[in-house]
């Protein structure tokens, strides 16, 4: 009667909804203004409010440092978020699948009688004693009675089996749903704390990329300078009749390399500042001040056992989830009986496929962790020649100063070869920051995060 009831029911909205016509035709014509109203869904021809695809509140900053970078980052990550709102979903719905497991541990399809009503006269006087023959003719009705009373004692029998093999069935598959919610609520915390250390790393690389560009850009706004007073000394000595023309064209031609080569830094800079600000949810402004990077020491990097590495690492622990999920689900089938064959040697292959994957996973890890420890290793390098070449800079500089001063060399030559020692200074900067990234990098390698 209720089935019939909600059928009725339903058809009923269904003839009411197909006799009031199209409803996101008749929301289109109605809407003039071409926009999407509330609680309507998009469709072609309309556009989308600007409450729903502005960019939100965004902060003013006028200065910016590796700290604030960092926590603004976290703050304002969108992934980060949305992993939270999983967790918590996920959380929810162990809940949700928890009241059911108890309601089906209380639930019962009942239990079929072991009750039977005599069926024939030797069952008649085993259970009530001898039995006058005058009166045996008048219990046949009552034994056909009994039979029928039997049949229907077993059906309900059946019926209470049927119900509580399907019950049964029902909670296993909640103790497999509720395993599989388990492991998915601990890849969750650790994808959370991974993303964590991984935004983190990709915001100091990003921060670091925009302070060497803006250091890179200073640096060519102060050759831009020196190419210029070339070109002056040129020009002069042309006057003079000391020099050709050929020199000032040549002058000319480098420093509009030079300004082609400056223009393209700052649309890099701008470029990675514009998106370091939607990152951290900051409005743009072109002349937001950065802090240099903190004061360390560069040091070669030593080396962590790779066991060390891969028994914190993020991937080897989901890996390691995956497993025991498959063994599971294996042995939980097989304690049930629930399965066919076929399914059972599917699940086994699964485990099998589980650990194979695990095996293919530290392999790879182990490669990218070789190759993380080897490019620490080249940068260090790296930094150590630079730091070699700005020595040997500083030192030309101190002998052209003491020419200088000496008036053996003139103001213009005094001035290109300082110039000289401000790019090596800059080389120097430019690797010593890359190797700040690099051991930000191996400190997340040996916290469990591998690339």
């Amino acid at each position: 009667m209720k089935r019939s009831l909600s059928a009725m029911i339903s058809s009923l909205l269904c003839l009411s909804l197909l006799s009031a016509g199209p409803v996101a035709v008749h929301a289109a014509s109605a809407d003039e203004d071409n926009t999407i109203r509330t609680g309507k869904e998009a469709t072609l021809k309309e556009v989308l409010k600007d409450s729903f695809i502005d960019s939100g509140t965004l902060i003013n900053i006028k200065r910016l440092d590796l700290d604030t970078v960092l926590k603004l980052s976290l703050d304002h990550s969108l992934n980060y978020r949305l992993l939270t709102y999983k967790l918590t979903a996920v959380k929810l719905n162990e809940g949700s699948l928890r009241e059911q497991q108890k309601e089906l541990n209380s639930a019962s399809g009942g239990a079929g009688s072991s009750y039977r009503l005599p069926e024939s006269i030797e069952e008649m006087q085993e259970k009530y004693g001898e039995i006058p023959e005058e009166m045996l003719p008048s219990l046949y009705p009552t034994l056909e009675t009994n039979m029928v009373v039997n049949q229907l004692l077993n059906g309900v029998g059946d019926i209470a089996d049927a119900m509580n093999k399907q019950i049964q069935g029902q909670r296993d598959q909640l103790i497999a749903a509720l395993k599989q919610v388990e492991m998915e609520q601990s890849n969750t915390v650790l994808d959370l704390e991974e993303a964590r250390i991984g935004i983190k790393l990709q915001v100091t690389s990003q921060y670091a990329e925009l302070l060497s560009l803006d250091k890179q850009r200073t640096v060519a706004e102060k050759y831009l300078e020196v190419l210029k007073a070339d070109l002056k000394k040129a020009e002069l000595m042309q006057e003079m009749g000391m020099t050709s023309a050929v020199k000032v064209t040549e002058a000319q031609r480098e420093i509009q390399k030079q300004e082609q080569q400056l223009e393209g830094l700052k649309s890099k800079y701008e470029l990675a500042l514009v998106q370091l600000c939607f990152d951290l949810g900051i409005s743009y402004d072109p002349n937001i001040e950065l802090a240099d990077l903190p004061d360390f020491t560069p040091q070669p990097i030593s080396r962590l056992n790779r066991e060390r590495i891969l028994e914190k690492s993020f991937e080897m622990k989901r890996q390691w989830n995956s497993i025991i999920l498959a063994k599971h689900q294996e042995s939980h089938t097989r304690a049930t009986n629930a399965s066919n064959d076929d399914q059972k040697d599917l699940l086994e292959l699964n485990v099998r496929i589980a650990e194979q994957q695990a095996e293919k996973t530290r392999i790879e890890l182990n490669k990218k962790i070789d190759e993380l420890y080897s490019n620490a290793d080249l940068a260090y390098k790296a930094y150590e020649n630079a730091e070699n070449d700005y020595n040997n800079a500083k030192q030309d500089n101190i002998h052209m100063t003491k020419r200088y001063d000496n008036g053996l060399v003139s103001r213009h030559d005094y001035d290109k070869s300082t110039f000289i020692l401000t790019q090596q200074e800059l080389a120097k900067e430019l690797v010593r920051i890359q190797l700040y990234v690099v051991e930000r990098s191996v400190e997340a390698l040996e916290e469990g995060f591998i690339m």
